[in-house]
């Protein structure tokens, strides 16, 4: 049995009727996905190139005479006739096929990169989208199929570009070849169907869970960092399962890992503490996610390792933690502007009540901190001092050096950069007797304080 395509282009015909069949599909059917897939890769991988390379060369090869206008010198061996001399043209099967797949590998992107230009004329429509790259690479597809079909149309039947497709058992070849012409025939269309069910049915991929923490805002930033005693702030937690199966997980919160669970109903209204840590038992359906608002408190002062565990059953499958502070109500103090703050903290940059007295040598170390939450740079003034402004007389120094006495202050600039904060050591040596301690920051138009009383006894 012998097929053959020359008298009309059947190749291009069918090439342009499977590429308005994958618009239609998509369209119609956008779910439809195994059809999709097997539509969509001879569609991006095969028919640009074709219909290009098919659009430039009509003609299958064939012998043309040159005509390049240039004597040629002829072999003392042949005649006095004049030699022809004639020159290949057009491409075979396997040309066009190889030409077509590293075509439509280099057309392709080129598309993409124009589409790319038509972002800034209409962001919610055009740019590298599903429509707008389905529309260009269709258009380019008919547009050069309808070329290919004139110019081949108006070649001699003889020299066209023809398909020839025979399937007929030669008569003159022996049993042994006939079985392994079948048999190489059975293992392509084995491989074609092998190719189409993997495509069509992926092996299921690796199992895991997704476990995140989102600030107020919905965004991986803008985490709550300071706190006062008893001030709600908030969070999403996010769980993703990807187990190939709907999943139970339990989330806990800590800030201690020795506290006992306390099983809740949700995540709203929770009192963090040392003695408890609240879970909350979820079911994720395979495929999904869920974000979880979480709003909480902190019952007492003091540097923590804020723990967001997912469990599996008993075993913990997931971790995240938060490093948090939290102050008494007077200790973190507010500017005008909100996202600006200050605070006192001990030698290692952890809340504390301020000490009423101190013994012996009289020598404090102290943290001063300063946060910038804001999306602006600010420039602040300093000044620490002891006793009352008409006791002390301010130098500007430096932070990191300066040992303050009862009759000195110490003045200086800070430049905080967006979204950053900055941790001052102070050592602070005063003499015998009862004195203020105040913190002072200045902005252009503000001032905000600090102030504790501060007495120094003998040990």
């Amino acid at each position: 049995m012998k097929f053959e395509v020359r008298e009309r282009p059947l190749d291009l015909y069918a090439m342009m009727v499977l590429s308005t069949l994958l618009v239609i599909v998509i369209v119609l059917i956008p779910n439809a996905g195994a059809l999709r897939v097997i539509l969509g890769l001879p569609f991006i991988l095969f028919f640009p190139g074709y219909a290009l390379i098919s659009a430039l060369y009509p003609e299958k090869p064939i012998s043309i005479e040159a005509d390049d206008g240039l004597s040629r010198p002829r072999d003392d061996e042949t005649d006095d006739s004049e030699e022809e001399v004639r020159e290949k043209k057009g491409l075979d099967g396997l040309e066009r096929v190889a030409l077509a797949l590293g075509l439509s590998i280099a057309i392709t992107p080129l598309l993409g990169l124009i589409l790319n230009y038509t972002y800034d004329w209409d962001p919610d429509h055009l740019g590298i989208r599903l429509v707008p790259i389905l529309v260009t690479q269709y258009g380019f597809i008919i547009i050069t199929s309808i070329v290919a079909v004139r110019r081949r149309g108006l070649l001699p039947l003889e020299d066209r570009f023809e398909i020839v497709i025979d399937i007929e058992m030669p008569r003159d070849h022996s049993t042994a070849d006939k079985v392994l012409t079948v048999g190489i025939v059975v293992m392509m269309l084995l491989s074609v169907g092998m190719l189409i069910y993997i495509i069509v049915v992926p092996r299921e991929g690796e199992a895991f869970t997704e476990f995140y923490v989102l600030g107020s805002g919905g965004m991986a930033d803008d985490y709550p960092r300071n706190f006062i005693v008893g001030e709600p702030r908030s969070i999403f937690i996010g769980v993703g399962n990807h187990e190939h199966r709907t999943m139970n997980f339990t989330i806990v919160l800590s800030i201690d890992p020795t506290a006992e669970n306390v099983t809740v109903s949700s995540l709203n209204d929770l009192t963090l503490s040392t003695v408890n840590r609240p879970s909350l038992g979820i079911q994720v359906k395979d495929g999904s996610t869920l974000e979880i608002p979480c709003n909480f408190t902190i019952d007492q002062p003091g540097s923590y390792k804020l723990q967001l565990l997912l469990f599996r059953g008993e075993r913990m499958y997931r971790d995240l933690h938060l490093w948090v502070r939290v102050f008494s109500e007077n200790d973190l103090v507010s500017i005008e502007d909100p996202s600006l703050q200050f605070f006192i903290a001990g030698p290692d940059i952890g809340p504390f009540e301020m000490p009423a007295g101190l013994e012996g040598s009289g020598v404090l170390d102290l943290t001063l901190g300063l946060v910038n939450q804001g999306g602006s740079n600010v420039e602040l003034n300093v000044t620490v001092q002891i006793g009352s402004p008409d006791q002390w007389t301010p130098l500007e120094g430096d932070p990191l050096t300066a040992d303050l006495t009862a009759a000195e202050g110490v003045f200086f600039q800070i430049y905080l950069t967006a979204h950053s904060s900055v941790a001052l050591p102070l050592r602070i040596s005063v003499e015998e007797g009862t004195h203020v301690l105040v913190f002072s920051l200045n902005g252009q138009d503000w001032t905000e304080t600090i102030q504790d009383d501060l007495v120094v006894g003998e040990g």
